[in-house]
């Protein structure tokens, strides 16, 4: 039953951080505000065309003093703004766009839905115009078709089953765009002339894909890059055409960059750094510009300077051109000096602005008050009600004096504390619930370190069992007046189930030992060598604290990888054998990798060879295992991996690789899993050598350059170290637990790092696909990621009698050891500061809370596919049982 409770607690840890750390921004029953037309002003523009170049870097805009986009060079040298725009981590297409659209960071709790839905709908500027015509990828336009209460959206999108096969143009996708626009202004001139508060948005995706396929900086990257930003400024021609009144405002961004591989989702500079070009009607042309940034607009020059902004504030900054409140759940503030306007107009726009972010604050405060102990619970002083009002009376007196510069300051300054106002009542529990969820951690750490001892006569169990009663009722009792409290102060149902949490987790772990483990046999660790000791227990946290610092710098693991294996396996060679010399190669060879560029995006087709040759020179090395070989295994892995290198050398030379390869490939690894547990074989290191062959053919078909040959030499040094080690040296539970966890990580960080997961490079499925299908393409990263720890399960597994006999300690300690480092990761989950550092930390995190019962998962697998398990003997009905437990390893496996 262990194992089910770890699923349960796990998931329910998992997500206490979104709890914690990452509330809902968007805030329900708020009132819009009042247009500036309202006030008597009027709006500098009558349309806004707003451009969005999908994954545009802004390394690749600047580049070369601006060699690369001349078309928009003319323009900005001419008139407008440029700069750089910061976004945030996730640096994705959906929340960059709801970004520059709503001025709303993306909601976490979409993820529940897949981040293809909202769950709570928010207002947008869309909502705020009279009319928004938008073209571009229908996942893009899908996330706005839903949220509209206010004027009328008309949404045209294309489904983007995208090629990604090397003679295909992504410029396509734009033009589809371009076509469709001037098709609009053609049919609807003469209304849309006389409309006013318009919004065109264009979102082009060529540019993204380019990146994906082709990465920023290749010849054909630039070649997509130099037709759309050709097809830019033919649109803009098009729209001054068609409106000669000079009254149209544009914007010209990216939702996020992309890096030197073609990926994106994290927050390094390359990904988070985009360009934009403000120009037109109500577009300022000198800008304050604190930073003191400039850039080369070309090689004569002179200096321009280079404007820094978030994302978040081009939001307010559109609303103001077209004389719109911005979108009621906007987080951006009006940046100062952006607009050619008169100083009134600037100055009702940015108080417009601080009203809507007040309005947000107050119904947070409001929420706050309702509860029955709010007089005596904390409040943020800064922003009071008599601060509000003295805000609003000072900013009335000063536009009757006309004073709209200290109008402008006022607003600014309220801004900030609105922010921060809104930000504190978020994060109102976090302590608290940071205390409870470490109270939880704790708690069950507890129940598995007693589960990990089994020590029945122990002071510790002594004491629970005498003292079980006076436990019950005190615990008992405190959850009763908890939840009394929390019912008084109505607070939410999501952090009254984290603060209860902990009272039912202590409660489990500290039911004495007839209770909590009866359905575990007496005698179950009784030899002493399983038994674990106090200093074993310390070493174990040791070794887990050793392994966070490896999350922090990914060359630190192979200094770790290189002194346990040394540690682990020196004594146990013969001095001076060809083996110890061998082992040790390897283990100097494996610690160089780590030490290497990622292999994500990076590719090279000698070390991909030279990882075919050490699949067949593994494989076909020991004569025994060459010759249990069937016709079909021998055969069909040679013709996959020949087909590998066929498949690397077409796309290489941009080539289009022929579909019945890729249905061969496709085939394969259907083939791959398929024969190995339809065989017949019964020896284990006769099914090992198979399972390396097959699925090492198979990563190679995943690989782009030096994984293949890290893989193989891993495993090879594996299988070595367990050979020789000594009965003595097995029976060490923690070691072995140590084992797993150290080689399971070295085969993710030793070729790449497992925290950009969601940054991938879809060339690893050129010998399966040539459409750019995202799920399809995170499917085989699952399955490259995944491989490889089966194939080191296996391993251990065949070459280990003493894993077969007490795997379940053995996965205890590795699961105190998962714990111990997802609890440090827990105080290390940030949301401010760097937008890298927020990212990483959650992804620590998240890994950390998987990462054992993903290993369960996959030893489970591996012992399938050793047949330890026969297929016919399982019982699915007690699958989760069997995970651990089983009673059908024949003497035939020994």
């Amino acid at each position: 039953m262990w194992i089910a409770y770890a699923l349960v607690i796990h998931v329910l840890l998992l997500g206490s951080i979104f709890v914690i750390y990452f509330r809902s921004p968007v805030i329900t029953g708020l009132t819009p505000q009042k247009h500036l037309e309202y006030y008597g002003l009027e709006p500098p523009a009558n349309r806004l065309v707003l451009i969005v170049t999908d994954g545009f870097r802004a390394d690749s805009f600047f580049e070369e003093n601006c060699r690369y986009v001349p078309n928009l060079r003319k323009i900005f040298l001419r008139e407008g703004v440029v700069g750089v725009s910061r976004t945030r981590v996730p640096t994705e297409t959906r929340p960059g766009h709801i970004t520059l659209i709503a001025g709303l960071y993306e909601d976490p709790s979409a993820v529940l839905r897949g981040w293809k839905s909202n769950p709570i709908d928010f207002d947008t500027v869309f909502n705020r115009s009279s009319q928004t015509y938008a073209w571009g990828a229908n996942d893009v336009l899908n996330v706005f078709s839903h949220v509209s209460n206010g004027g009328e959206i008309n949404l045209r999108f294309y489904n983007h089953d995208l090629d990604f096969s090397p003679g295909y143009d992504a410029y396509e996708q734009d033009e589809w765009v371009f076509k469709r626009v001037k098709l609009l202004l053609q049919q609807k001139r003469e209304a849309l002339l006389r409309a006013q508060n318009v919004v065109f948005f264009l979102h082009l995706l060529g540019l993204d894909t380019a990146g994906h396929v082709h990465k920023p900086g290749a010849p054909k990257f630039r070649q997509t890059l130099e037709k759309t930003e050709r097809g830019v400024y033919a649109i803009y021609q098009e729209f001054e055409r068609v409106f000669p009144d000079k009254r149209t405002a544009y914007l010209l961004t990216a939702d996020h960059g992309m890096t030197d591989s073609g990926a994106h989702g994290a927050g390094s500079p390359h990904e988070t750094d985009t360009p934009f070009v403000l120009w037109g009607a109500g577009a300022s042309r000198v800008v304050p510009n604190p930073g003191g940034r400039t850039f080369m607009p070309n090689n004569e020059g002179p200096a321009m300077p280079l404007h820094e902004l978030e994302q978040a504030q081009l939001t307010p900054l559109m609303s103001a051109l077209l004389g719109l409140a911005p979108p009621m759940n906007n987080f951006g503030t009006l940046p100062v000096g952006y607009m050619n306007v008169s100083k009134e107009y600037e100055a009702m726009a940015a108080h417009v602005n601080a009203l809507q972010l007040l309005e947000q604050y107050v119904a947070l405060q409001k929420e706050h008050k309702k509860g029955f102990f709010a007089d005596i619970l904390l409040e943020y002083d800064v922003l009071n009600a008599e601060a509000i009002k003295r805000y609003k009376d000072t900013i009335v007196q000063l536009q009757k004096k006309r004073e709209y510069s200290l109008c402008i300051g006022k607003s600014q300054v309220i801004m900030s504390q609105a922010l921060e106002g809104i930000d504190y009542y978020h994060g109102y529990y976090r302590r608290v619930l940071l205390l409870s969820t470490t109270s939880t951690f704790l708690g069950w750490m507890f129940y598995i370190y007693r589960l990990l001892s089994r020590n029945r006569a122990s002071k510790v169990e002594l004491v629970l069992e005498r003292r079980n009663k006076i436990v019950r009722v005190s615990i008992g009792s405190s959850v009763i007046v908890l939840v009394i409290c929390l019912l008084s102060q109505g607070t939410p149902l999501d952090i009254s189930f984290y603060l209860l949490l902990p009272y039912f987790v202590w409660l489990k772990a500290l039911q004495p030992w007839n209770i909590n483990f009866s359905s575990s046999p007496a005698s179950a660790y009784s030899a002493p060598a399983l038994q674990t000791s106090m200093w074993q227990i310390v070493l174990l946290i040791a070794c887990a604290e050793l392994m966070v610092f490896t999350f922090f710098e990914r060359r630190l693991i192979a200094l770790c990888f290189c002194v346990f294996a040394c540690y682990n396996s020196w004594q146990n060679f013969q001095s001076k054998s060809r083996d110890f010399f061998s082992w040790l190669a390897l283990v100097l060879i494996l610690s160089c990798f780590p030490l290497l560029p990622l292999s994500v995006g990076y590719q090279n087709g000698y070390l991909l060879g030279a990882g075919v040759i050490v699949i067949f020179t593994n494989s076909f090395w020991i004569s025994k295992s060459r010759l249990s070989y069937r016709n079909h295994t021998t055969y069909c892995n040679g013709l996959i991996l020949l087909q590998t290198i066929l498949c690397a050398y077409l796309h290489s030379n941009g080539i289009n690789i022929p579909i019945p390869l890729k249905l061969a490939s496709w085939f394969y690894l259907v083939y791959a899993f398929a024969s190995i547990l339809l065989s017949k074989e019964s020896r284990l290191d006769l099914r090992l050598a198979q399972i390396g062959f097959n699925l090492g053919s198979l990563y190679a078909t995943l690989c782009t350059s030096y994984e293949a040959v890290f893989v193989q030499l891993l495993t090879i040094e594996l299988s070595i170290s367990l050979r020789a080690q000594s009965a003595r040296a097995e029976r060490s539970v923690l070691r072995l637990a140590f084992t797993l966890l150290l080689y399971t990580f070295f085969s993710l960080f030793g070729s790449g790092n497992i925290a950009s997961i969601s940054s991938f490079d879809p060339n690893i499925a050129r010998c399966y696909l040539s459409h750019f299908a995202p799920f399809v393409i995170m499917g085989l990263v699952l399955v490259k990621l995944l491989v490889p720890v089966v194939l080191i399960m296996s391993v251990i597994y065949a070459n280990s009698e003493f894993v077969r006999q007490h795997e379940e300690q053995i996965f205890i300690c590795l699961l105190l050891i998962c714990d111990v480092m997802g609890l440090n990761f827990l105080f290390l989950v940030r949301n401010q500061g760097s937008w890298l550092d927020i990212g990483t930390s959650i992804s620590h995190f998240v890994i950390m809370e998987v990462t054992t019962l993903v290993m369960l998962l996959i030893f489970y697998s591996a012992k399938q596919l050793l047949r330890v398990i026969p297929w016919e003997e399982i019982d699915f009905k007690m699958l989760p049982l069997r995970l651990i437990h089983w009673d059908v390893i024949s003497a035939k496996h020994h």
